[in-house]
């Protein structure tokens, strides 16, 4: 069997997700380093970046070019339509979805102190923030896990919020103050799950992956909250949530579209067999654009562009 190249970014999350995908995919798969658009510019507020992918494109043209046969990633990173010459090929098993607080002090969410200053580059999180606790100082944050973690507890900010999944991926689950509930802070599309991408005319790679490297609940929901979001139009410049759950042929699917100062928001929800979990998400985006939530994209979208 051909040993595999895996293309991966050097941050410690990365490359955790690259050694799990190694472990699914046997020890003679190889990691090629790469480093993203979004390693290299850390200055820039995630949303100036549009929807180019800034953690994922380098990563997928080392695939495309050959360099590498499978790009491994966050799939809340990815964009919803990928570059010419990649497909989708696999998930690994979802983690914890939640987001969670980590706070200088043992602060919750509803006990952080009035105007207390919270660092983010989500959107998502900064309207859901907002929307709970209007009198917040929500400022613009970069930088991987552990760089955020220290800004956090060198008191840059007074707090932060991440993704419980890679918190505790890295074992730094010691800097979790406060759990977010999902009812409260929707998750973004696809976090928690590992996505593995490959040459869409690489069928051996494919079929491999589909094989060894494709979670078959992780996958259903990727493929549900992933259509939601392109019909949205959203991305990482506009307050999208999406979260799909899979219990036996049963899928349940909640989205929410929030205004950026979180005054609005625009949920919904929809059950149905998980063998439909595209057109669900086709019905449920619908629902949503049509109650204003295509409206608040693009009002996020031209704020982001301004």
């Amino acid at each position: 069997m051909t040993n595999l190249r895996l293309a991966t970014r050097g941050s410690d999350l990365a490359l955790w997700q690259a050694h799990r995908t190694q472990e699914r995919l046997g020890p003679g798969a190889e990691l090629v380093i790469i480093e993203s658009r979004g390693d290299q510019d850390k200055s820039t507020e995630l949303a100036r970046f549009g929807s180019i992918g800034i953690f994922t494109v380098e990563v997928d043209r080392a695939v495309i070019a050959g360099d590498a046969d499978v790009g491994v990633h966050s799939l809340k990173d990815m964009t919803t339509t990928l570059q010419d010459g990649v497909v989708l090929a696999g998930v690994l098993e979802r983690g914890m979805i939640e987001d969670v607080l980590v706070a200088r002090e043992p602060w919750t969410l509803d006990t952080l102190p009035r105007g207390a200053r919270v660092g983010t580059g989500s959107q998502r999180r900064g309207a859901m923030l907002r929307a709970a606790r209007p009198d917040l100082d929500i400022v613009p944050f970069r930088g991987n896990v552990p760089t955020r973690i220290a800004k956090v507890t060198g008191g840059e900010v007074d707090a932060t919020v991440l993704a419980r999944a890679g918190i505790v991926r890295l074992g730094l689950e010691r800097h979790i103050s406060d759990v977010l509930p999902v009812t409260r802070f929707l998750p973004a599309v696809g976090q928690g799950i590992v996505g593995l991408t490959c040459r869409t005319d690489d069928t051996e790679t494919i079929q491999r992956l589909k094989r060894d490297a494709r979670d078959p609940e992780a996958w259903a929901s990727a493929q549900a909250e992933r259509r939601f979001l392109a019909l949205l139009k959203g991305g990482c410049n506009a307050p999208v949530g999406g979260h799909a759950t899979v219990s036996g042929d049963t899928m349940s699917l909640t989205g929410r579209v929030l205004s950026l100062d979180g005054k609005e928001s625009i949920e919904g929800h929809i059950e149905g067999s998980v063998h439909d979990a595209v057109s669900l998400a086709e019905k449920l985006a619908d629902d949503i654009a049509g109650r204003g939530g295509a409206r608040l994209v693009e009002e996020a979208r031209e704020a982001g562009a301004a």
